[in-house]
């Protein structure tokens, strides 16, 4: 019985260090290669100023900064919404319908978070057709 125990326990010990060793190394090779990604993209971003810049053209005006939807309040705002709202339905329908509320609340959570995130898109899509226009 002893030996099983010992077997066991070099397998789960390697597991855990096989597992910690595939982590660092992904770390440890991800993290240079974003900072080197970044840096070409910086470098290709100036010399598309510059050739902007000798063509006698403003570059604040083509190059506009993009606002990217992960920053914007109302984008976390309704995801936060829908799923808070979603859980909160989905265990009341639960307790009405004598059900697990597992199921009803992921469901509904996960609809309610599709149904804010729809809302979402067709707000900001009018206003930057506003803005266009």
């Amino acid at each position: 019985m002893q030996s099983d125990q010992l077997v066991g326990l070099i397998i789960a010990a390697s597991s855990v260090i096989g597992g910690l060793a595939i982590g660092a190394i992904a770390i440890i090779i991800s993290v240079p290669w974003s900072f080197k990604e970044k840096l070409a993209k910086l470098e290709a971003s100036s010399k598309e100023r510059l050739a902007l810049i000798e063509k006698g053209v403003d570059p604040a005006l083509l190059m506009k900064p993009k606002n990217p939807i992960g920053n914007d309040p109302l984008f976390w705002g309704l995801l936060c919404v829908g799923l808070g709202g979603g859980s909160v339905l989905g265990i009341f329908v639960s307790d009405v319908m004598g059900r697990k509320p597992q199921t009803y609340s992921s469901g509904m959570a996960v609809l309610f978070t599709g149904i804010a995130l729809v809302i979402y898109f067709v707000y900001r899509k009018r206003s930057l057709d506003r803005k266009a226009a």
